[in-house]
């Protein structure tokens, strides 16, 4: 019975307030709340119409600077890179579309750039570190030095970086040419792809770097920044390349902790915009010279972009940025 009571007395007590709060809402209060609403929804309307027109000045901007930047692109580096051979590598995750763009600019600049290679996100997989070790031991060919640390995936990184890459010959000298069979080898094996097939070994590289994720992200971008190495150790210069989240949580971020290897290779952490991909064909001429440097938006770097050189083709070495190396 006292259950049945207090029960009845809460439904009553509900309706009083729902009651009160009918006659106070269409009464004295009525007015008032009905005008604070007004104010507050004219309020967020007008905040909200100067938020889109906000986004819109930005994007009309943005497409501008993209368009500008777009024609003068070609200008600004045509001749940069005149008579150098690059290869594109494409890493994992890598836009294909920025992959194209990459190597346009490195033609308007004068280098060749024939030869385009994708490391497929099986390279960095756990069970394929016994494949490259075989491979590795296979294939190494006289001359090539198999690294004792780092097991397979160091031991495979440096058996096809030394397939693809090459060092710079003297002027008149042939060129030396890529190693088929090793490549082939290691495309059969489902861990590289050949997407542009060129005969002439290049000299210097872009890798193009894409987001990596998953629980084991780390170690897979530790692997990814082993083959970094062991190219720029083939070559004469090495630059990767990346949109601004793999300097955030990504390989550029990786190689730019790894003090050792931001000594040597060079980053640039916007190749998704034109201005980046300027900054790239730079970067590349300032490696040319032996030095390296890391350039962007995101984190401490060593600015937007290398120093341009006065003249086309002429590396800038007098006065490398603060924190390159020669």
């Amino acid at each position: 019975m006292i259950d049945f009571r207090y029960h009845l007395v809460s439904i009553i007590a509900v309706f009083f307030a729902l009651a009160a709060g009918i006659v106070l809402g269409a009464g004295p209060l009525g007015d008032t709340v009905d005008d604070t609403l007004a104010e507050q929804t004219s309020s967020l309307r007008d905040e909200n119409r100067d938020l889109r027109q906000q986004l819109e000045d930005t994007e009309r901007d943005t497409a501008y600077q993209q368009a500008f930047l777009e024609e003068v692109t070609p200008r600004l580096v045509t001749g940069q890179l005149e008579g150098e051979y690059v290869g594109v590598i494409a890493l994992p995750g890598a836009d294909e579309e920025t992959v194209t763009a990459v190597r346009d600019t490195l033609a308007q600049a004068g280098a060749t750039a024939d030869l385009t290679v994708r490391i497929e996100p099986t390279w960095t997989d756990p069970d394929s570190e016994p494949t490259l070790d075989e491979l590795a031991t296979e294939l190494v060919s006289s001359g090539t030095e198999l690294p004792t640390e780092g097991g397979g995936y160091a031991r495979g990184a440096a058996v096809l970086a030394s397939a693809l890459m090459a060092p710079p010959t003297e002027p008149g000298a042939s060129h030396e040419t890529i190693d088929t069979a090793t490549v082939t080898a290691f495309e059969e094996s489902d861990l590289i792809t050949l997407e542009q097939d060129a005969s002439v070994a290049p000299s210097m590289a872009v890798l193009v770097a894409g987001n990596v994720s998953g629980d084991d992200a780390e170690d897979r971008l530790d692997r990814l920044a082993t083959l970094v190495g062991s190219i720029d150790a083939a070559d004469a210069g090495t630059v990767v390349a990346g949109p601004a989240s793999t300097a955030e949580d990504g390989l550029l971020r990786t190689i730019r902790d790894n003090g050792d290897l931001a000594e040597v290779v060079s980053t640039v952490d916007s190749v998704d915009l034109p201005s980046g991909r300027a900054a790239v064909v730079f970067a590349l001429s300032e490696q040319a010279g032996g030095g390296s440097g890391q350039y962007g938006v995101v984190g401490e770097t060593d600015g937007a972009l290398p120093p341009v050189p006065e003249e086309p083709g002429a590396s800038v070495t007098d006065e490398p940025t603060e924190g390159s190396s020669s």
